[in-house]
């Protein structure tokens, strides 16, 4: 049977009709996770940070692909601002504890540092696939002191299985699914000598479209393209010696994301949970060519020293044009286009030290970074002539008669070009004391610099009115402009660990995070006035371990968080300018709230869990213009997260011939939207506006007695869930494009996987 024929019916019946089978219990015992959260491998539940990891199981059993798939099952994470945005490839962001970053300028940092294998990602970098991944590691809290570079919220770190000289394995995976989903997966892992070994894995993607276009442009939205593969060789020198060198290649060519438009002037389907769509956009999609190279040598000078060194070069180009009115009407055309071109090169040394009572970490790091970042605004000239009469007051046809008529089939684009060259580099020391048998007591510092020269240039363009003015209507700059600044700033931090069990401790914690100042890649005047470095303090109160005969393990933590001068993204409509565009400011804000994860083992074959987060935000902002063009003063905001948690289930009995795990779980967020500063009244005409998310989810799968082969049946958002983004739009105001993204659809399908 295709996939395309597959059933949730199908999918219920697979799980029912599985039960009367069921006979012996297979232990789900909660098992110890080795992490690098602090640079030395360690227990997760040893570690005085708050840290949550995903496994390779856990991968499984979310269908995972990247980061946007595994936010709901880690408290504190979100991807993206809204469910509009973070489906998105090029241009996506990690938001830790409600600290989000600006997604639009090459000339800014993330709040949140992304590693792959140990090694820095750049912002367009960080939504590789998980394929062949060990696990995901998710740091809350500044980590400055062993991380460095923009860890000032948090950091994601994801860490892939490696080569192994040990034995010769392998796996083809493979999963279809409803909307002609496609994912093969295969990894072979071939000793090649006894002390040299390669690591080979490759992942394919392809799906349709989960909305319905009936617009002339393609390819659709919401289409998936996408290959990755990666090779890894180990030579195991001595016993004391190895080296590593991987290579891997990314290549994405997804259609672009779905903008519903909501318009009911303009759009064919203003009811956005019909999931049906009308879009002109001229060559939309986003694609992202992306390679990299990593060397590592670890050398062990004797049994309490260790050295360790990295190099790596990653390059890539994204194109990302997406529609901004949401409908097929040339009148109100509107697109935006990102284009990058750029490359990093990353470098750092360790040096381990292992005495009776103190382990001591010091290192460097350097990095270098060259950015081309073209943006493009592209309007019809029927767009132009609203947007020019809202901005000078004067009649459309007034307007037309001086365009003399010629406006169907005529568009302008505007361009802002920038161009940049980074350097960063940092010295750090970390040392865990222990004091006495329970009592242990952590300090780091850490000391950063980065220099960054940017450049800005916005062409005239050739629309008679731009011509008559001397100006265009949002993009403009005075020739090449180009600044150059430098930040430097020593960061750090205080732990105190308490061992409260012999599996269970308790953790307080201080410390602080740097992010450098930067440019606003949109506004050429940052190059006068630049963005000021972000700053975090944090104070952290923490409880993790097994409890009751280790038939429960939780991580529960208190904080909060101090920001100084956080970089902002927001849309703001300067005067003179025919519509909000993105616009970064400094805001001040104190952040506290809980986070909690808790497992419990039932019984030995059924596990349940929860994921909760609960934070209250106060915000001081600059002086700045809001979407609407009002000039606000420097005000202060108060609020509090949605309710949100997730509810996991486990179960896992045994069948004579193999064996059986069932895997539940159920995501609530309570929709708040009606409250954002954004919201309009007119927005409650959208359906579905407001609605809460409630999104279940299932996989059952079967393996074989003897671990050769996996069988499993899945479905996703089975409530089929609307949920939908507040209303928005770049001329959301002016012409009343406002637009809509909305959660997935239903979705369902079998896995395969073959072990060797």
């Amino acid at each position: 049977m295709s996939a395309r024929r597959l059933s949730p019916a199908l999918l219920l019946a697979g799980l029912l009709a599985a039960a009367p089978l069921l006979q012996a219990a297979n232990n789900l015992a909660l098992e110890e996770v080795v992490v690098t959260a602090q640079k030395r491998e360690q227990s997760a539940m040893t570690v005085p940070v708050t840290v949550d990891t995903f496994s390779t199981q856990d991968l499984e059993n979310t269908g995972a692909l990247t980061m946007a798939d595994i936010q709901a099952y880690i408290p504190g994470l979100k991807v993206g601002s809204s469910v509009q945005d973070a489906g998105g490839v090029t241009q996506s962001f990690f938001v830790i504890r409600g600290v989000e970053s600006s997604n639009i300028s090459t000339g800014g940092d993330p709040s949140v540092a992304t590693f792959l294998d140990g090694v820095y990602l750049p912002r367009a970098a960080i939504t590789v696939p998980f394929s062949d991944m060990e696990r995901v590691e998710v740091l809350k809290g500044p980590q400055g002191t062993l991380f460095g570079r923009n860890a000032a919220a948090g950091v994601v770190s994801f860490v892939s299985n490696g080569p192994s000289v040990e034995e010769r394995e392998g796996f083809l995976a493979a999963k279809l699914g409803s909307a002609n989903l496609v994912r093969i997966e295969g990894m072979a892992n071939l000793p090649l000598a006894k002390d040299v070994a390669l690591r080979i894995n490759a992942l394919h993607n392809q799906r349709d479209a989960v909305v319905d276009n009936k617009g002339p442009a393609r390819p659709d939205p919401q289409e998936q393209d996408n290959q990755f593969v990666k090779l890894a060789l180990l030579w195991q020198v001595s016993e004391r010696l190895r080296m590593q060198l991987s290579a891997d290649y990314d290549k994405v060519d997804n259609g672009p994301q779905a903008r519903l438009g909501t318009s009911e002037q303009h759009s064919n389907y203003p009811d956005p949970t019909a999931r049906k769509l009308n879009t002109d956009a001229m060559n939309p999609g986003e694609s992202r060519d992306m390679h990299g190279v990593v060397g590592k040598l670890w050398y062990e000078l004797d049994e309490r020293r260790a050295l360790s060194f990295t190099a790596s070069h990653r390059a890539f180009e994204t194109y990302n044009l997406q529609d901004e009115d949401g409908t097929a009407v040339e009148d109100v055309y509107v697109d935006t286009n990102n284009i990058e071109d750029s490359d990093i090169s990353y470098f750092e040394a360790q040096y381990n030290l292992a005495l009776d009572r103190v382990d001591m970490v010091f290192g460097a790091n350097y990095s270098t970074e060259n950015t081309y970042q073209l943006t493009a605004l592209t309007f019809s000239y029927g767009a132009v002539v609203e947007l020019a009469s809202d901005m000078l007051g004067v009649p459309p046809s007034v307007i037309n008669s001086l365009l003399g008529g010629a406006i169907a089939g005529n568009f302008v684009t505007e361009t802002m070009t920038n161009k940049g060259d980074f350097e960063s580099y940092g010295v750090y020391s970390d040392a865990d004391f222990s004091v006495t048998e329970k009592l242990n007591l952590l300090a780091g510092l850490r000391y950063s610099k980065d220099k960054k020269t940017f450049s800005w240039e916005a062409p005239l363009t050739d629309f008679p009115l731009s011509q008559a003015q001397g100006e265009n209507f949002f993009f403009n700059s005075d020739g090449v402009e180009t600044a150059s600044e430098h930040w430097d700033k020593i960061t750090g931090r205080l732990v105190a660990n308490y061992q409260l069990l012999e599996t269970a401790m308790a953790f307080a914690s201080y410390s602080t995070g740097y992010k450098s100042g930067g440019y606003d890649s949109l506004n050429p005047g940052s190059g006068e006035v630049p963005l000021a470095p972000e700053v975090v303090t944090n104070y952290e109160l923490g409880v993790k371990g097994d409890f009751l005969d280790t038939s429960i393990r939780t991580q529960v933590a208190l904080f909060k968080m101090i920001i100084d001068d956080r970089q902002e993204a927001i849309e703001s409509q300067k005067p003179g300018s025919g519509a909000a565009v993105p616009t970064v400011i400094n805001t001040d804000e104190d952040i506290q709230g809980v986070e909690l994860t808790l497992d419990w083992l039932a019984t030995d074959s059924l596990r349940l869990g929860v994921v909760y987060t609960y934070r209250e935000q106060e915000s001081r902002r600059e002086a700045h213009y809001d979407a609407q063009g009002n000039f606000v003063t420097a005000d202060q905001r108060s609020a509090s997260t949605p309710q949100e948690y997730t509810l996991t289930l486990d179960w896992s009995p045994e069948l004579s011939f193999g064996t059986v795990l069932l895997h539940v779980d159920y995501i609530y967020e309570e929709n708040t939207d009606p409250e954002n500063e954004d919201h309009q009244d007119e927005f409650y005409r959208v359906p579905g506006y407001g609605d809460d998310s409630e999104l279940l989810n299932a996989r059952l799968s079967f393996t074989t007695q003897s671990g050769a082969y996996e069988f499993a049946l899945w479905g996703k958002n089975l409530l089929n869930n609307e949920r939908i983004s507040q209303p928005g739009g770049l001329t959301g105001d002016v012409l009343g494009t406002y637009h809509v993204g909305i959660v997935d659809p239903l979705s369902y399908g079998v896995d395969f996987k073959a072990f060797f």
